[in-house]
């Protein structure tokens, strides 16, 4: 059957992706020639007034629920967009404030305003659920190309070499290149792929998720991170107590899966994995320098209890303390740069991203095969799941990195917001 014209995804989705791609390869670091016309900046203008131009003169037509005691309609995506907007302020203010003001503005132009400008073009360029699928075809074909250097990486060992007395899998790229940053990586795929294998229909995009699959447990286990580790052992069981049914089947699977690649894992990983409760490690004292920059942390919060700045910790510890490391917990690292104003915002932010996107799963859950959207329905159900996997991930893992000015909190914003923005058309009985 041919394709209707609205079946089509936008341009606008299409360039979105394209950005994400362009955006997670690092492409201005990877070939110079991009660096030299200002790709990214260029690319980002021209997205920018596109979906500014789009959002002035598309029609308001905000998707609403009624407020019962009330009797009055809201969107239900309201309080989390204004959360965003505070916290965005508030991120303004302590740049301008800082103890390291060039610093901090800095880090708030290049990386705070540029990253929530991910949510922004997700959003806007999103009218049906074939743009969404175009956009993360885009962010996803990156996530296979970075996996899969690794992969190549670990099989040739051309990213392996010793750290901290263990053979550890590097990123072949500059956001990647720690094993730490890389594992984390790989967690952020593993979550999304786990779930959209089951969510695309595509056979060729299913074949592309077992590979990310396949990519992000080399990068987990080779990476040597203990982090990463934790992560995925937590989110595993917290996720495991979330299922309403198929528990028995994914107990099972799991564990057969664990005895057949058990053997396969080098002694030196084990070893890794048990230093978590044991902190013997091969070589450094990692651990020890954790609980040093901790501590020097809650020192400088005692100092400066509202807030030492965006991106500041760094310059304060070196005038306090004379060391430099930045600090290595996502939740410190909030409470020390915007204050405890900004800790409870971005908590609020994060509590309110989970309801929206466990309001997006539940009603994403009520269609059932016999309805025409169907399929529609359960992409953007494995996708909300998906979301869902990953911010776990993600804020276990801030228990052990500094997460705050990275891109996958925006990331994670704008898909919540644009599977929001499409559930009303995809409930509607009249088929797409």
């Amino acid at each position: 059957m041919t394709k209707n014209k609205s079946e089509k995804a936008s341009v606008l989705s299409y360039l979105t992706g394209i950005y994400l791609f362009f955006f997670y390869m690092q492409a201005s670091l990877r070939w110079p020639a991009f660096e030299a016309i200002r790709f990214h900046f260029v690319f980002g203008l021209i997205l920018t007034i596109l979906c500014g131009f789009k959002l002035l003169s598309a029609k308001k037509e905000i998707p609403t629920r009624k407020f019962k005691r009330f009797n009055v309609e809201i969107n239900p995506s309201k309080p989390l967009i204004n959360c965003v907007f505070l916290f965005l302020f508030i991120l303004g203010i302590y740049s301008v404030v800082s103890y390291a003001q060039a610093i901090s503005l800095d880090v708030y132009n290049r990386r705070v305003i540029k990253f929530a400008l991910i949510s922004f073009f997700i959003v806007v360029s999103v009218d049906k659920v074939k743009d969404l699928e175009i956009i993360l075809i885009g962010l996803l074909l990156a996530w296979f190309k970075i996996g899969s250097e690794g992969f190549i990486g670990w099989a040739t060992g051309s990213l392996m070499w010793e750290n901290q007395g263990v053979q550890r899998l590097h990123g072949a790229s500059a956001f990647v290149g720690h094993p730490n940053s890389f594992s984390a990586f790989g967690v952020g795929c593993l979550a999304f792929a786990l779930y959209l294998y089951k969510g695309f229909e595509s056979k060729w995009l299913k074949l592309m998720m077992l590979g990310i699959i396949v990519f992000s447990f080399i990068i987990i286990v080779f990476t040597g991170s203990r982090s990463g580790y934790v992560a995925v052992l937590l989110a595993a069981i917290y996720l495991f107590f979330q299922m309403k049914r198929g528990k028995l089947k994914v107990f099972f699977s799991t564990l057969v899966l664990l005895i057949a690649l058990a053997p396969l894992i080098p002694e030196q990983y084990y070893e890794r994995f048990e230093s978590i409760y044991t902190g013997k490690e091969a070589e450094g004292n990692s651990s020890n320098t954790r609980m040093i920059i901790m501590t020097d942390a809650l020192k400088i919060y005692t100092k400066y209890p509202l807030g030492i700045g965006v991106q500041a910790f760094s310059t304060v510890r070196m005038d306090m303390f004379g060391r430099f490391q930045n600090i290595h917990m996502l939740y410190l690292e909030v409470l020390t740069n915007i204050g405890p104003i900004g800790f409870i915002v971005f908590c609020v932010f994060i509590l309110r991203l989970m309801r929206l996107n466990r309001l997006n799963i539940e009603k994403t859950a009520l269609l059932d095969t016999s309805q025409p959207n169907y399929n529609k329905m359960l992409f953007l159900n494995m996708l909300s799941k998906g979301i869902l996997a990953y911010l776990i991930m993600r804020l276990i893992f801030g228990l052990f990195a500094m997460d705050l000015y990275e891109p996958h909190w925006w990331l994670l914003l704008g898909l919540v917001l644009a599977v929001n923005k499409l559930i009303p058309t995809c409930i509607s009985k009249e088929t797409s």
